[in-house]
Formats: structure tokens, sequence, C-alpha cells
């Protein structure tokens, strides 16, 4: 039985993304929130969420966009056996050289490095009207990044930790789990977004192609599901974790 489930924040972004998760499975569950702000590389990401299941049995890894890449090095360069995977609008290599045919270019990203260090709050204002469009007000409230002036605008709290997102961006640039993908023999939940500007669900599609008995399932939302139909989310999660 599923003792623990593990959630894994992405780029931009902090533990508390998970408000609704956690105040939906913590009274089932324990539920871990890792914090990987800090990290430096995709090692030191990875390392943080090896602490943080270094004593689990019996748990879940969900990741959400950088979030995911985290669990793929992890379970690449560590020896944990989690009991099932659940990737959250996320990819095997974020740059498209080709291979999706879609997404983000590398161009597109060297201009967002190039524009972070000039103005990285803009660059996380630009992000999150994009990527949370679709996600209202009241889903937002009390998260870093919060709503300012009309719905389809959002402004960054000044508590955010904008040095984090350079590095963040590094590690979208570097990372390529794509031959990895066929080694993963743990039951995998593929959610994509089928509105997703960021994580293309063509990308959702290309590893439910790879990784053996992986299931697929696209929701109508953008970036965020877990805050933009945090309701059907939270049923796909449970429904995964019970068949487990």
């Amino acid at each position: 039985m599923i003792k623990t489930l593990v959630f894994v924040h992405g780029w931009a972004s902090s533990p508390d993304v998970w408000q609704k998760q956690e105040g939906c499975f913590s009274p089932s569950y324990e539920v871990i929130l890792p914090d990987i702000g800090a990290a430096r590389d995709i090692e030191q990401a990875a390392n943080v969420v090896a602490d943080s299941v270094k004593d689990e049995k019996d748990y879940v890894l969900i990741g959400w966009s950088l979030g995911w890449l985290a669990i793929l090095e992890l379970l690449k360069s560590f020896e944990v056996k989690p009991s099932g995977l659940v990737s959250v609008n996320s990819t095997a290599k974020f740059v498209d050289d080709g291979y999706l045919g879609t997404g983000p270019t590398k161009t597109h990203l060297a201009k967002m490095m190039r524009d972070c260090k000039r103005d990285p709050k803009r660059v996380l204002e630009e992000f999150c009207a994009s990527a949370f469009a679709d996600v209202s007000r009241e889903a937002l409230a009390g998260l870093d990044l919060c709503f300012s002036g009309d719905a389809t605008r959002v402004s960054a709290s000044s508590s955010f930790d904008y040095s984090s997102l350079l590095d963040g961006l590094e590690m979208l640039k570097m990372c390529d789990y794509r031959a990895y993908l066929q080694r993963i023999d743990i039951p995998t939940l593929l959610i994509a977004g089928a509105l997703d500007p960021i994580c293309p669900k063509e990308a959702a599609i290309y590893m439910q192609q790879h990784i053996r008995g992986s299931r697929l399932r696209i929701m109508d939302c953008r970036h965020a599901p877990f805050l933009a139909r945090a309701e059907e989310f939270n049923t796909i999660i449970d429904s995964f974790v019970r068949g487990l």
C-alpha cells in the first residue's frame, strides 16, 4: 500500500504550488514537498529529492516540469525504488532539436537566458502570464506568484528568489533523458496539458512511446493542471496511486 506522495515543483516556483494537493492528500498519505529552488544544477536537485525519500518506503514520485527532470536524474544516478512515477506537463528534453517538431527551441531558450540577466522579474512575469493564463486568482492565492491587475497578468512577489531562475534555465538547456526512458520499469503516469505552451503535449506522447507500460492523460489545460483543474488532477493522481 502506498504510504507517501512526493511532489516536486518546477522552474520559477516553490513547493507551495502543491497546496491543493497537500490539502487533498495529507489526510490519507504522508505528503513530502522537496524544495529544489536553491539547486545550482540537476544533480543537486536530484540530491534534494533523494534526501527527502531516504527513509521512505512505498512512495510515488510526482514531478512537474523541471521537477520531473530532477526525478529522472534521481532514477538514473541513485538506487531508489519508488512504487510509481508521475510526470506532470514535462518532457525528457526541454529544448526541441527537431525530435518533437514543436516546443521551445535553443534560440528561444537563449533569448530567455539573456533577458533573465537583464530583467529577471519581467521574464518571470511573462512566463507566468503564459503558463498560468487559465488559473484563477483564487487558485494562485498564497503562492509566491500572485495576480496583479487583471486576471491575465501575473506579477511576482518581492519574496521570490530571482537568483534561481538562470540556474533553472541552464538545467533545462542541458538535460536530455531521451535515451534513459527505455530503462524505466516503474509504473508511470504521464499528464499533459492540451494547451500547454511550455511543455507541449507532444513531449508527453513521446515519453509514453518510450516508457514501457506508461499511461498518458491529456487534460484540457495549460501548464499547471494541479492549479487550473485541481479537482480533476487530484482524482487522476488518486486513481493511479490506488491502482498500484
